[in-house]
């Protein structure tokens, strides 16, 4: 079996984008957390399918989940341990185009993080 990564539809729109960051305080707000994901939807012009899933991990942090219409965020917060920071990450796959700019720069602000990066996935 050949595992060398080949566009098997070429055609088809796809976006991914890994946002990770540290903060000052560990979130764990799930109002906080839905709020967040029902402005970044607008922030990137997507269309919510049901109100955004937030749940806990209990001592692991907690995890939320948005549905789109064309696809959806994954979103998770970790709490500091063994000297690592508090650190949030979010997970946006769509077949519809978006500012990934608008999405890092929005989560920035929202969360007021220490530190952030972004990487966005070439298909």
């Amino acid at each position: 079996m050949n595992n060398r990564w080949k566009n098997l539809s070429p055609n088809l729109i796809r976006q991914r984008i890994i946002v990770e960051a540290t903060t000052k305080d560990f979130i764990e707000d799930k109002s906080i957390i839905s709020e967040y994901l029902k402005q970044l939807t607008k922030i990137v012009g997507m269309t919510a399918m049901r109100e955004p899933f937030v749940y806990t991990a209990h001592e692991d942090g907690y995890g939320a989940w948005q549905h789109w219409k064309t696809s959806g965020a994954s979103f998770y917060t970790y709490p500091a341990r063994n000297g690592d920071p508090h650190l949030i990450t979010l997970d946006c796959y769509t077949c519809k185009p978006f500012n990934s700019k608008k999405a890092v720069s929005f989560t920035k602000k929202f969360f007021n993080t220490i530190n952030i990066v972004w990487k966005e996935i070439k298909v």
